[in-house]
């Protein structure tokens, strides 16, 4: 008996050393961080920052590549598919709890994901064409409730985070609007320009020169607070429409299965460069975000809650996983 609980002791105790030295040496070689979205993207630039704030911390390079298509499921794919060893991380946005309720297994992939952290919320706004005649969200709200249908916004394509982030403001201020796709945001912010299109959504960061140039207008933000990118532009709360607040969120994820240990010294690393002020001046500013500190259980709480919203969301506009 005591001969075993020797042999156990010692076993432990290896078990524990060998944790202890895989800990102490990571990492040891440089990482890479996939982002699912094109370079100059919201989620590519949040994703840029952090990784260059966390090679400074780990001492190792952490190495951007953009693998883009299917709205960020071929980054989540590789990373799934990736050890959980540390060295692939993934920088996700809002469109990894989009994903399930418009590709048929992109929840086995989400699955195959675990979380690290949130970095934070960006905000998003409602833009308007100059050629529509409002010039608030209650006009715009108004307007397109006496024209059911004949209303459109543009979107990055269907199934995607704008296009159903549109699809529940409309549920939830009454409106029957158009969807017209296009192949990415930036087609669609062209439409709007040139009149093809009369609203659409977009993050706080890509639309903000466009209202600032009187180029389009910007009705309504979300968040709690008006974005310092756009200080003139409402929140949908002071423009009449509490109920809707669908900003959208970014974070770092890695393949299941990690160390748990492991998962947790990444967790603090990422806090920790959002924590550094030149860090969280540029994503503040630059980006637009509200910053987030919490776990990864936290985190998790998160997508599981977006993914039955967007499931939901998806359902009412008769979208079906292909």
């Amino acid at each position: 008996m005591l001969k075993r609980f020797t042999k156990a002791t010692a076993a432990l105790g290896l078990c524990l050393a060998a944790t202890a030295a895989f800990a102490a040496e990571y990492p040891s070689k440089p990482i890479r961080m996939y982002i699912g979205f094109s370079a100059g993207s919201a989620t590519d630039i949040v994703g840029r920052v952090i990784a260059e704030a966390l090679a400074k911390r780990l001492g190792q390079p952490v190495i951007v590549e953009n693998k883009v298509g299917a709205g960020g499921s071929i980054a989540a794919q590789d990373t799934a598919r990736a050890q959980p060893d540390g060295y692939t991380l993934l920088t996700v946005s809002s469109a990894i709890a989009v994903n399930p309720a418009v590709y048929k297994g992109a929840g086995d992939v989400l699955r195959g994901l675990g979380p690290i952290a949130m970095i934070g919320y960006q905000p998003t706004v409602l833009l308007a064409g100059n050629k529509l005649p409002v010039k608030s969200l209650r006009e715009f709200v108004d307007y397109a409730k006496a024209h059911p249908g004949e209303v459109d916004f543009g979107s990055s394509g269907v199934g995607g985070s704008t296009h159903l982030a549109m699809e529940e403001f409309g549920n939830v201020a009454g409106m029957k609007l158009t969807h017209i796709p296009y192949k990415g945001n930036g087609q669609a912010s062209a439409a709007l320009l040139g009149g093809e299109i009369a609203a659409m959504i977009d993050t706080v960061l890509l639309a903000s020169p466009l209202v600032q140039a009187g180029r389009a207008k910007g009705l309504a933000v979300t968040g709690a607070q008006r974005s310092p990118l756009m200080p003139d532009v409402p929140t949908f709360a002071e423009a009449g429409v509490p109920e809707y607040d669908r900003s959208l969120f970014f974070g770092v994820m890695v393949p299941a299965g990690m160390r748990p240990e492991l998962a947790q010294r990444l967790n603090r690393e990422v806090n920790a460069v959002l924590k550094d002020p030149r860090v969280s001046e540029r994503l503040i500013k630059t980006g637009g975000l509200s910053l987030y500190n919490g776990t990864p259980a936290d985190f998790q709480a998160i997508l599981d809650k977006e993914v039955t919203l967007w499931k939901r969301v998806a359902e009412s506009a008769s979208i079906k996983p292909n």
